[in-house]
């Protein structure tokens, strides 16, 4: 399942969203979804639509600056630059997890040229 307060745990082998403040909120990876209805509702973000008439949780949340992390992949809305708090939290995030730091240099080289 999921909480709604921030995850500070073994990093290893978790999913879950960033907020753009660089707080982690893990969730088991059917739930990114259901995380985000309930942190839509919390905060009260007025849902967007990703496709015509399709109101989508997810991406509301990544429109408002939340990065995804699915099955150790990063996910993001393109026009939204990931934070500085995002990035050092992902820099952990691909330590605890063993991946190789070239997936970070090549999310802050994107970072860096929005």
């Amino acid at each position: 399942m999921f909480s709604l307060k921030p995850y500070s745990g073994d990093l290893k082998n978790k999913d879950g969203w960033i907020d753009p403040q660089g707080n982690f909120y893990a969730c088991a990876y059917e739930y990114h979804w259901r995380f985000a209805d309930a942190m839509c509702k919390k905060f009260k973000y007025r849902l967007q639509s990703r496709f015509l008439f399709n109101m989508d949780s997810e991406y509301t949340l990544e429109v408002n600056g939340w990065v995804k992390i699915s099955t150790g992949k990063v996910q993001f809305h393109n026009e939204k630059p990931i934070t500085k708090k995002q990035m050092d939290f992902l820099f952990d995030y691909f330590v605890a997890n063993g991946k190789d730091i070239n997936e970070y240099n090549r999310l802050m080289a994107r970072r860096h040229s929005a």
